[in-house]
């Protein structure tokens, strides 16, 4: 390996850090370089600087080609903090964008646009230093190829890591006098880059009684590394796994599997209650810092209320909890507040900073719950929500948790005569109305397709749970947003969208996570337009993106001639599988449209994948719960209604009664029994009442008025 490819002190940021406010965007009074055309928050905020940055794309990459320069590749995101710190330190500094503009094509990706370049080139860098974080900073060759990679560096040496400038110059001098072997170096990286996937042999999935014994074998890592006190898996800092938790609580309702169950209600309760929950606006900040979900790095993502707000409300059904419920409510009140744009989709994440301090919104002292509150209710607020003197943050600040009981905090305070529900409702509201005066984070309000097919399916599934029609008609707003401004003239998809300007072509997780989401509202309303979009976005993937090989996905389109490998990626991340949420979708989309080819591609890519995940089944949380459900098919409940707008209510309350049977609802307010789709067709509500139509497969049972007898007729085997 090259000597100048292991400069000393060389360590990646593996965190991902916390979120600055948003700079300010272009304007005519300052220079701008190639990005000024570009709709991203987080390339417009490096428009200003003395570097010549060009966005992705030909220009850039033909110029490098060209004048046969090395590429500066900078990768990032809006709310990351050392990235901001990397920009204010040293893409400001006139000698480093010299060096940067003579030596060198600088490109700036912002990788929520970039998913598939952002992936491709961490693996180089961690393939380079053993770790990886943002920023991202590789050195590529003209035709593409990684040689050198790390993350944040600083603008002058330090702890034995070397300065920006240093490296800069260092790796002028060896392009220029050692390029064979940096050439040589190249290749071999790049060789690392295609991810293909381990060769195995198909092999059936597990059914029957094979089935339990295998899913305690699946469960055994998370088992082996849970937090039995705090929840959550392994040591801080602790990321809210979603799908870990989903797949934990379809364990237990498949089974009854009391461990499962108990590692997954504890970690959501834990993590509701912490510093990591916002308790006054709702909503889930990044991950925590420790190990008691205490004291978060404050960003909020999208896709992290996406991906757990379908836990807490599997964990409600389950337990029937009125707790989970209550998270879930005031976690899509607060996406209906503050995340939804205008024209209905929802933006993509909120700051950790204001004022140039990390967690300043979101702080408080005991004095000024007092000044907010008065004497009384001030102490109340600060015994139940543990703001001390001394704090539990920075500057004798505290982040607000649930530390007391609240009856024992109304004790204390003096206020054990109040009704205690008002008494909360009045605190929370008044001290949120205070909050709301501060200079609030800054909001990268860029639309993305995967992330909104995440809140939609999230407020689907909650409209229909929770008898919220609120819910379900946000997630229709976003959804016909996407399907009117987002998909391109020829059926594909645009990934992003802000101020009126699409771009970039949809990933795999865009189309799979939309699809997803269609069919959730489908069950929600039983509209036949969001099937036949679903079906749209199936036949997609097929044509575009599915490799009939190997039975998977391919992660792009594979379209863009400047990205050198198309790779495909099953497993979990901060985000659920694609692949594995593409098949849950086509199980569905079979169910519930009777066409079996899909069910049929589905089933083949679980048996694929099935001796991967049986090598490391952490990796693969979202596929096994889909796997589970493919293994022993669930019962389609169709629910017609009468007409009326409560015809269902009854129904709805006893699919969701907690410890029900699972199934696949479709709730349809009125019969369709002409329908071209044969779910509907011949069906009708029964003398007038609301009518159960219970299938499993092609066959059924006989209809029912009677939702008493649901959990009955769900329990059957037929």
């Amino acid at each position: 390996m090259l000597t100048f490819l292991l400069l000393s002190g060389l360590v990646a940021i593996r965190q991902e850090p916390p979120m600055p406010e948003t700079q300010p965007e272009a304007t005519e009074q300052r220079p701008t370089n190639h990005l000024a055309g570009e709709s991203s928050p987080y390339l417009l905020q490096h428009v200003h600087n003395p570097v010549d940055w060009y966005p992705w794309g030909e220009e850039a990459l033909q110029r490098a080609k060209a004048e046969d320069k090395p590429i500066f590749l900078s990768v990032g995101y809006s709310a990351c903090h050392w990235c901001h710190v990397m920009e204010r330190e040293s893409f400001e500094d006139p000698e480093i964008a010299a060096i940067l503009n003579a030596d060198f094509i600088s490109i700036k990706v912002d990788r929520e646009e970039r998913p598939d370049l952002d992936d491709m080139y961490m693996q180089a860098v961690q393939a380079m230093t053993g770790s990886g974080g943002w920023p991202m900073t590789v050195f590529l060759t003209p035709d593409l190829k990684p040689f050198f990679g790390g993350t944040y560096f600083p603008p002058q040496p330090a702890h034995g890591r070397p300065s920006f400038r240093q490296i800069l110059e260092h790796l002028s001098k060896a392009w220029k006098e050692r390029r064979q072997e940096i050439d040589e170096y190249a290749d071999r990286v790049d060789g690392t880059l295609a991810a293909e996937l381990p060769e195995v042999e198909a092999s059936p999935l597990p059914q029957g009684d094979a089935l339990p014994a295998r899913l305690q074998g699946w469960i055994a890592p998370l088992q082996s590394s849970f937090d039995s006190v705090w929840g959550g898996f392994g040591s801080a800092p602790k990321f809210p796994r979603a799908e870990d938790l989903r797949w934990l609580l379809a364990v237990s309702a498949h089974d009854g599997n009391a461990q499962a169950l108990n590692m997954a209600v504890l970690t959501l309760k834990r993590m509701a209650a912490g510093g990591i929950y916002d308790q006054l606006a709702g909503g889930f900040a990044r991950y925590s810092t420790d190990e008691k979900w205490l004291i978060p790095h404050f960003e909020k993502m999208l896709y992290d209320q996406g991906c757990l707000l379908p836990a807490y409300l599997d964990a409600w059904r389950l337990t029937g909890d009125p707790y989970f419920a209550q998270v879930v409510r005031e976690s899509c009140d607060y996406l209906l507040r503050e995340m939804q744009d205008p024209g209905g989709a929802f933006w993509s994440s909120t700051d950790a900073d204001s004022e140039g301090e990390e967690g300043k919104f979101f702080v408080w002292t005991p004095q000024e719950l007092q000044q907010v509150l008065g004497s009384q209710k001030g102490r109340f607020a600060s015994l139940y929500f543990g703001v001390t003197p001394l704090g539990n943050f920075e500057h004798g600040r505290s982040a607000l948790h649930l530390a007391m009981d609240a009856q024992q905090a109304a004790r204390d305070a003096g206020l054990e005569n109040e009704d205690l529900n008002q008494v909360l409702a009045e605190i929370k509201t008044k001290l949120y109305e205070t909050r709301s005066k501060r200079i609030p984070p800054g909001t990268d309000d860029k639309i993305l397709v995967g992330w909104n097919g995440l809140v939609i399916d999230a407020l689907a599934y909650a409209g229909r749970a929770l008898g919220e029609p609120r819910y379900l008609q946000a997630a229709e707003r976003a959804a016909d947003f996407l399907l009117n401004h987002m998909v391109r003239e020829d059926g594909g998809m645009w990934r992003s969208w802000r101020k009126g300007k699409a771009a970039h072509r949809a990933v795999l997780e865009d189309h799979a996570y939309f699809m997803r989401a269609l069919l959730s509202l489908f069950q929600s309303s039983g509209e036949e337009r969001w099937l036949l979009a679903a079906e749209q976005q199936a036949s997609w993937l097929l044509e575009n993106f599915w490799d009939e090989e190997e039975a998977l996905f391919w992660d792009t389109d594979g379209q863009d001639p400047y990205l050198r490998h198309r790779r495909k990626s099953p497993t979990d991340g901060a985000t659920p599988s694609a692949n594995g949420v593409a098949l849950e979708a086509l199980l569905h989309l079979s169910w519930f449209s009777g066409e079996d080819r899909w069910g049929q591609m589905a089933e083949r890519s679980l048996e694929h994948l099935l001796p991967l995940f049986e090598r490391a089944p952490r990796a693969f949380s979202t596929t096994m719960r889909v796997l589970l459900q493919a293994a022993e098919e669930p019962a389609v409940a169709l629910l017609i209604g009468n007409g009326e707008a409560t015809s269902l209510e009854k129904w709805r309350q006893a699919v969701y009664a907690p410890k029900a049977p699972w199934v696949l609802p479709v709730f349809k307010l009125e019969a369709e029994p002409e329908s071209e789709i044969g779910l509907f067709r011949y069906r009708v509500a029964g003398e007038g009442q609301s009518t159960l139509y219970l299938c499993r497969g092609k066959t059924c049972l006989e209809p029912s008025i009677k939702p008493e007898e649901f959990s009955t007729l769900a329990a059957k085997k037929f």
